[in-house]
């Protein structure tokens, strides 16, 4: 079955990042919903934010950057990780370009990019606006003031995850390995961040 699922991956490398980005995202929050929170009734509502947002950007967005945008911009990327490990503690410019990814990843990426997305699949989920700035500029106050803790929460497991993604996986299982290590961090996120509503007049978030 394993075998399967990685010569699938291997084969329809962007097709099958988008569908494992979603399936496991989902999955993820219905977990915390059902099993964690103790719902009777699982909120169809919530579980398409991390629906849509495993589909575009666990799935897509990250596609495009580290497989498309990372071998534009590290053009030995591949060849480093598929390189043993003697090699790459040797391999003074490699490595230096395996923290590059990572720093990429964790300090740009995330902050600027990522958490964004989401809660704007949140704003676009929960509220009746229709005009993409307004809820673009909603979804940005609300992540202002998490911004620090959303973060703190997420180094905690994706610094080490990035580290081994960029240094051992090949291209067309980035975005399956960080996404299977992902799924412990939806849940994460969801138990923070899936209930969180925000009241527009006051700026301030309450829980469902």
């Amino acid at each position: 079955m394993l075998g399967r699922l990685l010569s699938i991956a291997e084969r329809y490398p962007l097709r099958f990042a988008v569908a494992y980005g979603g399936a496991k995202t989902l999955a993820a929050d219905e977990l915390v919903q059902r099993y964690v929170e103790r719902r009777d009734v699982v909120d169809r509502r919530r579980s398409a934010v991390f629906l849509l947002f495993g589909f575009m950007q666990v799935g897509f967005v990250q596609y495009q950057l580290y497989v498309n945008i990372f071998t534009r911009l590290f053009p030995t990327a591949a060849t480093f990780a598929a390189a043993p490990l003697a090699v790459k503690c040797t391999d003074a410019a490699g490595m230096r370009n395996l923290f590059k990814q990572v720093g990429l990843d964790q300090l740009v990426y995330h902050p600027f990019c990522y958490f964004p997305v989401f809660y704007t699949c949140q704003e676009v989920i929960h509220s009746e606006i229709a005009d993409p700035i307004t809820l673009v500029r909603n979804a940005l106050t609300a992540y202002a003031p998490n911004a620090l803790d959303d973060l703190k929460a997420l180094w905690k497991i994706f610094v080490p995850v990035s580290i081994l993604q960029f240094s051992i996986m090949p291209m067309h299982l980035r975005v399956p390995f960080t996404a299977t290590f992902g799924f412990v961090w939806c849940g994460v996120l969801s138990f923070m961040r899936g209930n969180a509503r925000r009241e527009v007049e006051f700026g301030q978030q309450t829980r469902n």
